[in-house]
């Protein structure tokens, strides 16, 4: 599941099922149909069951419910998540934007007020005009004062509006510092000052996207406002491009970058696993990185400017809280269709790395261009087809389901740090080219210089050679 729920926000999937339940019966059922609607069951249900019912549709349905009955009246204020989209609710009305997103805006005021308790999460898709009568300071401050709302999303329809500064996001000094506050996704503002994320020790995951016409320096004083980011997406455009964007973050495990035309890209994060960069410029960029658990290096001077991702799987997996991986594989990293290339560092005799590995393969959109996979020895004796993971053994491949499944293609994989003798890197390598996986080529680097290692990582390249190719054009070299 998300963890900021977007998907959930947005459906109305129990509504439409409702609907199809009211669809006329056949004559010979009409009168069971009576029998059945004169008893009123759902009403019945304790309010949770009926809270999750309503958390299935859409705001404006679960609001609409209230008028029902006296039963139903305020059941609606306690789904944990709220979502307006202010295009939707203004679609095929007749009648000047301004006048009628205003009403628009003065109803999500009511809801939002009407609502009881505590918010997980809440998003609002709004126009220009809020960002310049205050309505959509007013909106943050109901949300993170009164109803302590754990992940807010904020999105700008209008990127343009209606002049230069109607797209500036106009807030008070700390507005986003509640301890309750965790995760905020910002889209389509232009960002002048930093003093919104003043303070800002609550959040761990912050996505800004498509944010304009803002100096590196701002940047930059907003990331260092926000020492427990775990989670850091970032697709901006600057004033001045002869500066130095500075990410230095010792909680930092997530770093996706985009749109950055900056001389210099300073980047310190000593627990940083997933970084990803999309190259919007063709230009060279003087990166200093300090992340000593991304393993890839060689991407820093890769003139091809191929978006990549780096992951160090097997680093991340060793966390009690997966929070990056969790971000990646739930949708909200929507940024994985601008990516071409994946590098991966993983240990194929833990289950939970290859469940990650599948998770994550899984999730990405469209063919990948290249698959780098750096194999980690972990040097621990296990039964063959076992790993132990919280001391458990689990099974570790299952032999009729398809690695990570029938979708997923890559162009070309690079397997470096290859054994011959691992059986569990042979029987990834084998599935990768029994099932059609691998477009175009398979590049395996081997671990060892040792004779007979060097034998055995042979043998099994050959072997690997020999199988039957679902794509027929697949190259198996070894270098």
């Amino acid at each position: 599941m998300s963890l900021f729920p977007l998907s959930i926000l947005g459906t109305s999937q129990l509504h439409h099922q409702l609907k199809s339940m009211n669809a006329p019966l056949s004559s010979g059922a009409r009168g069971k149909r009576i029998l059945i609607d004169s008893v009123d069951r759902i009403s019945k249900l304790p309010d949770d069951v009926l809270v999750m019912i309503l958390a299935s549709m859409s705001t404006e349905d679960a609001v609409k419910t209230g008028v029902l009955s006296t039963r139903w009246k305020n059941v609606w204020k306690q789904v944990p998540y709220l979502h307006f989209d202010m295009l939707i609710a203004t679609l095929n009305k007749r009648g000047p934007l301004a006048p009628l997103s205003n009403h628009v805006a003065k109803s999500i005021t009511e809801v939002i007020n009407n609502h009881n308790g505590h918010l997980m999460g809440c998003s609002i898709n709004h126009f220009a005009h809020q960002c310049q009568d205050g309505k959509l300071e007013t909106w943050i401050r109901l949300l993170t004062l009164q109803k302590h709302t754990k992940a807010l999303s904020l999105f700008n329809l209008h990127l343009h509006g209606n002049g230069k500064r109607s797209n500036v996001l106009q807030l008070s000094p700390n507005t986003f510092s509640h301890p309750s506050l965790s995760t905020l996704f910002l889209h389509g503002y232009d960002l002048e000052t930093p003093h919104a994320f003043n303070e800002c020790n609550n959040l761990k995951i912050l996505k800004l996207e498509r944010i304009f016409f803002a100096e590196v320096d701002v940047f930059n004083t907003v990331i260092a406002s926000c020492p427990s980011l775990k989670v850091l997406v970032l697709d901006a455009m600057w004033y001045n491009d002869k500066a130095c964007l500075k990410i230095h973050n010792n909680n930092l495990k997530v770093l996706h970058l985009a749109s950055c035309n900056v001389d210099c890209i300073d980047v310190s994060a000593a627990l940083l696993d997933i970084f990803s960069v999309y190259y919007m410029f063709d230009r060279k960029y003087n990166f200093v990185i300090n992340a000593p658990r991304i393993l890839f290096k060689s991407w820093t001077q890769d003139s091809r400017r191929v978006p990549f991702m780096n992951y160090n799987i097997t680093s991340h997996a060793q966390e009690k809280e997966n929070l990056g991986h969790e971000f990646l594989v739930s949708g909200d990293a929507n940024y994985f269709q601008q990516l071409k290339s994946l590098k991966v560092v993983i240990d194929v005799m833990n289950s939970r790395e290859v469940e990650m590995l599948r998770g994550i393969l899984v999730a990405w959109h469209g063919i990948m261009e290249e698959l780098d996979i750096l194999f980690k020895d972990n040097n621990v004796s296990k039964e063959e087809g076992e790993s132990s993971i919280s001391g458990t053994q689990k099974k570790k491949w299952e032999e009729k389901k398809l690695f990570p499944n029938a979708d997923f293609r890559v162009e070309v994989l690079w397997m470096v740090n290859f054994s011959g003798s691992n059986k569990k890197q042979f029987a990834l390598a084998s599935r990768f080219v029994t099932q059609g996986t691998i477009m175009k080529k398979m590049m395996i680097k081997t671990s060892s210089t040792v004779a007979k290692k060097k034998l055995e990582n042979e043998a099994a390249v050959a072997k690997l050679k020999e199988l039957p190719k679902g794509n027929e054009i697949l190259s198996i070299e070894c270098f």
